[in-house]
């Protein structure tokens, strides 16, 4: 009988022992489903958090300029007219006024070059260059026309004293 009592003994405390794991299991799954939850939530503030610190108006990036889709006009001026030039003006085709002069006092001397660039808001790809030269009135002012800066990188001016002819090349 005592091995009888002792064997029924260790198998209801195997079942005692089984059947609190199964509890312990039950609730820890339980458990595990709740922490699932509280982690998905979590994983959703925390996203939306970072989203909030993140986020910019689209208004800043209006000022990004785009190579695909931006008309690029900078393009270098070089003088290799002879003289120095005293004032650089660029302005659209089918505008009547020159505007500012771009050397803002600098001098352009025979021989150097300047790089004229743009803002890239402007979309107009037909330009005119205006000069004036160094220690010569207005009237020997020159300029040339239609020049299509989307596709021009390099301006080249030149002078020829004999003929009293000036000229520009553009790459």
């Amino acid at each position: 009988m005592g091995k009888l009592y002792l064997f029924l003994f260790k198998k209801i405390r195997s079942f005692k022992i089984l059947f609190t794991l199964n509890l312990i299991f039950l609730r820890f799954s339980k458990y595990k489903i709740n922490m699932k939850k509280i982690v998905r939530f979590s994983l959703f503030l925390v996203l939306i958090g970072s989203m909030s610190f993140s986020y910019i108006p689209p208004e800043k990036h209006q000022k990004i300029r785009l190579h695909d889709n931006a008309t690029n006009l900078d393009f270098y001026l070089i003088n290799q007219t002879g003289y120095d030039i005293s004032d650089v003006f660029v302005a659209p085709s089918k505008q009547q006024e020159w505007g500012e002069g771009l050397l803002e006092g600098e001098i352009l001397e025979n021989g150097d070059s300047a790089e004229i660039t743009f803002d890239g808001s402007e979309t107009i790809r037909k330009w005119d260059i205006y000069v004036t030269w160094d220690g010569y009135d207005s009237s020997e002012d020159v300029y040339w026309t239609g020049f299509d800066l989307s596709v021009v990188s390099e301006i080249t001016l030149f002078y020829d004293a004999k003929t009293g002819k000036s000229w520009a090349k553009s790459e």
